[in-house]
């Protein structure tokens, strides 16, 4: 084949390759308690319905709680692919909710210790999974840990989290204040969650988004907001995502509404 029929094949074989590469979304927020699991949950069951094949990740290390908020009892976790060399393939699973699932585990002292070789070869396993699939959610753990900072690197779209509480603005400023610092990443997704109306929400965006461009020099991206309501607890308690508790409430609807935006990424 001449040189330049052979550049303009592998040209070609790139653009595929790189048209065929899946979003990785992480889910971060600086602070715990503000619905990082039950929003990648969700979003996740929302993705599936539309047909992509969705692949979500406990990336919580130490304190792995989806597979209790999905009711599912994995037998392995991220815990064995570390220690006794079980390969990311074999611990994912299916759920009943359409998306497929890889575990952590909770309550593991030295899953909270890990060191950088230790996520590296988590990340590596999940190259090789990530042809299967069209998107892949990082569910990440609170704060700014290695761990966190390490796949919001390995992730190509990166998701914040906050609500409506001074604490949880301050601390999603600061993860991405970090995050831009550390990888020269400008590029955020915000998701307002448990606001009263999307007008709160805008207003909220609007703060952390000015906060950004004044002392970071770049914008932000609104991805979508979540109204809270009775319903979302009771979803959970359930263990039941809203697509099948009830699929018409609002936070269902804004649910719906952000895993949209994210199919228009692909």
């Amino acid at each position: 084949m001449p040189y330049r029929a052979y550049v303009t094949v592998s040209r070609v074989k790139e653009k595929e390759m790189e048209h065929k590469r899946p979003v990785i979304a992480s889910v971060s927020s600086g602070k715990g308690g503000v619905g990082k699991t039950f929003v990648t949950v969700n979003i996740g069951a929302y993705l599936a319905h539309r047909g992509k094949k969705v692949l979500i990740v406990d990336c919580d290390l130490g304190l792995a709680n989806i597979d209790v908020m999905i009711g599912v009892k994995p037998s392995l976790t991220l815990k064995e692919a570390i220690f006794e060399d079980k390969i990311i393939d074999d611990i994912a699973i299916h759920t009943r909710h359409g998306f497929d699932f890889v575990p952590a585990s909770s309550g593991a002292i030295e899953m909270a210790q890990l060191m950088y070789e230790d996520i590296e070869k988590i990340k590596e396993g999940l190259t090789r999974l990530a042809q299967h699939y069209d998107t892949i959610i990082l569910d990440t753990g609170a704060g700014i840990s290695e761990s966190v900072l390490q796949f919001n690197l390995f992730a190509n779209k990166n998701i914040i989290l906050l609500n409506r509480e001074l604490t949880s603005l301050t601390d999603a400023y600061a993860t991405i204040k970090v995050i831009y610092q550390a990888f020269g990443r400008n590029s955020f997704n915000i998701i307002v969650n448990s606001t009263k109306n999307e007008e709160e929400a805008k207003r909220i965006f609007n703060h952390i988004d000015s906060i950004c461009k004044r002392f970071l020099g770049f914008p932000l991206q609104y991805l979508g907001h979540i109204v809270y309501d009775d319903v979302v607890p009771r979803s959970i308690m359930k263990r039941e995502t809203l697509l099948t508790h009830q699929d018409q409430s609002t936070p269902a609807i804004n649910c719906a509404s952000i895993a949209e935006n994210i199919v228009s990424w692909q």
